[in-house]
């Protein structure tokens, strides 16, 4: 998960979508990142700000879903 968490530091906002939606919502479930992980992705997506607050809003929603918060 580290060079995906990495990759969202530089990625551009579509390219982080399609692959925050696959983490998210299509992998299978062993391969889910844990709560550490999403809430990591949360923060970084806030600090890019603009474009990216939509993908913090999903990490958020994610979280809510899997009672995790």
């Amino acid at each position: 998960m580290q060079a995906i968490t990495e990759l969202f530091q530089t990625a551009s906002a579509g390219e982080c979508a399609e692959i925050l939606d696959f983490w998210l919502n299509e992998c299978s479930l062993d391969e889910t990142p844990d709560v550490h992980t999403v809430k990591l992705w949360q923060q970084l997506f806030q600090q890019r700000g603009s474009k990216f607050n939509r993908l913090a809003t999903l990490c958020q929603q994610w979280l809510i879903e899997t009672d995790s918060l």
